[in-house]
C-alpha cells in the first residue's frame, strides 16, 4: 500500500491517540461551512457564506488529521489557544479544473463548495490553502469559529433515507450516499431499482467486495419536478432536484452539479463521507472529483464501469489514465512536477509512487508490448496526454472501459481510503 498506511499495525498504534483527541477537542456534532470559490487561471479567493450545525458527527474519529495531502485544496482546523492542528482534510474541486480551461484564462467564475468538520468544544482557527499545478501553496482564507458565539443555522432533515448496504457503525465504515436527480414521483419504481443496481455494481467490484464489512451505502428519496437532466448542447432543459447538467466546463459528456450547497443540505439527512449523484439520463456521462462528489447517468451499457471509475476519483484520489478522449482541461500535469495522484507519475519522483511494487528488471519506462500485458510497470500515456505522463498498467478501470479491473496501484489507493474511514 502507499505510504499513508505503511502497515496496518501503524494504524492500530495511532487510532487510540486520535480518538482521545476527538473527545478532548470535539463534540459529537457536525459543522458545515458553505463558501464561494471565486477566480480564474490567474487568481482565486474564498468567501464564507454560512455556517450550519447538525446533530451528529458521522465521519472518522480515529484519523482527524490527514497523514498526507491528496487534494489540491487543504482545509485545516487549529486549537486557538495552543495553535495545534486538530483536524485537516484535503479535496479537489471543479474550480481547479475550470481554471485550466480556455475559458478559465479569460473569465472569472464562482463555484459553490462546502467543508465539514466536528463541532469544536472551544474557539478554533481554520484556514484554506490552495495548491497550483506545481504544488505551490497559496493561503486563501483564514477564519475562526467559536461554538459559543458564531452564528449558525441548524441542519434540516427533510428527506427519507433508504438503507441499501449497511454493515457497520458510521464511525467504523466508509459511508456512501446516493442522491437522485431527474426522477419524478412517477419514476419512483425506476429510481429504487437504480439504487439497488448501482449498489450491486459497487459491492461486486473489488476492493469493496472484499471490504464489505466496512462499506455502508444509503440513498436519499428525493424527487424532481421533471424527468431527465439538462443537456444544453441538445437544447434540453429540465427542472430537477439539483439541476445537474451535461457540458459543464464545456465538455459535452461531463455531467456535473453546480448546486453544491443544496446537494449537501440534502445529504445532511443521512450519514455520509462521499456523495454519488445518480442522474436519470440515457446519455453517457458522469464525473468524479476527489472528496467533492461524483455523478453517473442511470442508463447505458457501461453504467457499471462509469460508477466505479468515477468512485476511483472520488474516494481514492485516482487520476484518469486515458489520453485519447476529448477533454477541456489543458496542461493539467506539468512534466517537471510529480502528480499528487497515486496512479500517475512524470518520473520526477517515482520513488514516492509504485516503484517498490515493480518486479526487478522491469524496464522503466515499460514498452506497451504483449510481454508486459499483465505486468505492473510504467507505461507512457495518461493524465490526458500521450507523452510525459505514465500509468502503472496497460489495462485498468482508470484507463479504459473495463468494469472491476483496477490495477494493483489503484486497488491499494482505494483500500487505503476505506481503512482511513474505519477504526
Amino acid at each position: 500500500m502507499r505510504k499513508i498506511f505503511i502497515t496496518f499495525a501503524l494504524l492500530i498504534m495511532t487510532m487510540g491517540l486520535f480518538a482521545q483527541n476527538f473527545d478532548y477537542y470535539f463534540e459529537n456534532k457536525t459543522v458545515r461551512i458553505d463558501y464561494k470559490h471565486i477566480g480564474n487561471s490567474k487568481s482565486e479567493k474564498i468567501e464564507i457564506e454560512n455556517y450550519y450545525v447538525g446533530e451528529q458527527w458521522t465521519g472518522t474519529v480515529s484519523h482527524l488529521v490527514e497523514f498526507e495531502r491528496h487534494g489540491t485544496l487543504m482545509f485545516e482546523v487549529f486549537d486557538a489557544l495552543s495553535g495545534k492542528l486538530i483536524y485537516s482534510r484535503s479535496s479537489d474541486c471543479l474550480f481547479y479544473e475550470y481554471r485550466t480551461t480556455e475559458r478559465g484564462e479569460k473569465e472569472v467564475a464562482t463555484f459553490e463548495e462546502c467543508v465539514r468538520f466536528p463541532m469544536p468544544k472551544m474557539l478554533v482557527k481554520y484556514k484554506f490553502t490552495g495548491f497550483d499545478r506545481h504544488n505551490r501553496p497559496t493561503e486563501l482564507f483564514q477564519g475562526s469559529f467559536d461554538p459559543q458565539s458564531t452564528a449558525c443555522q441548524p441542519m434540516k432533515k427533510e428527506y427519507k433515507v433508504k438503507n441499501l448496504h449497511v454493515a457497520a457503525d458510521s464511525r467504523d465504515a466508509i459511508d456512501i450516499l446516493f442522491i437522485p436527480d431527474g426522477y419524478t414521483k412517477d419514476d419512483k419504481k425506476e429510481m429504487m431499482a437504480d439504487f439497488k443496481r448501482f449498489t450491486k455494481h459497487i459491492m461486486e467490484c473489488s476492493p469493496y467486495k472484499e471490504m464489505a464489512d466496512h462499506v455502508n451505502i444509503r440513498a436519499i428519496e428525493g424527487y424532481s419536478e421533471e424527468s431527465g437532466v439538462t443537456d444544453p448542447n441538445a437544447k434540453i432543459f429540465k427542472k430537477t432536484l439539483l439541476n445537474c447538467s451535461y457540458n459543464v466546463i464545456d465538455l459535452d459528456r461531463y455531467l456535473m452539479c453546480l448546486n453544491v450547497w443544496k446537494m449537501h443540505a440534502i445529504a445532511d439527512d443521512a450519514p455520509y463521507d462521499f456523495i454519488i449523484l445518480i442522474c436519470n439520463s440515457k446519455k453517457y456521462g458522469g464525473g468524479g472529483i476527489y472528496n467533492y462528489y461524483c455523478t453517473v447517468n442511470n442508463e447505458g451499457e457501461h453504467s457499471d464501469y462509469v460508477i466505479v471509475h468515477e468512485m476511483g476519483h472520488l474516494i481514492g484520489g485516482l487520476g484518469d489514465e486515458y489520453y485519447q478522449s476529448e477533454v477541456s482541461t489543458r496542461d493539467f500535469y506539468p512534466e517537471d512536477v510529480e502528480p499528487i495522484e497515486p496512479n500517475l507519475t512524470t518520473l520526477v519522483d517515482f520513488d514516492s509512487k509504485w516503484k517498490y511494487m515493480i518486479e526487478p528488471g522491469m524496464p522503466i519506462p515499460t514498452p506497451a508490448i504483449e510481454e508486459y500485458m499483465e505486468k505492473l510497470g510504467v507505461f507512457e500515456g495518461g493524465g490526458y496526454v500521450a507523452e510525459g505522463v505514465f500509468r502503472p498498467s496497460m489495462h485498468c478501470t482508470m484507463h479504459q472501459i473495463i468494469y472491476n479491473h483496477y490495477c494493483p496501484v489503484c486497488m491499494d489507493a482505494l483500500e487505503d481510503a476505506i481503512l482511513y474511514y474505519s477504526k
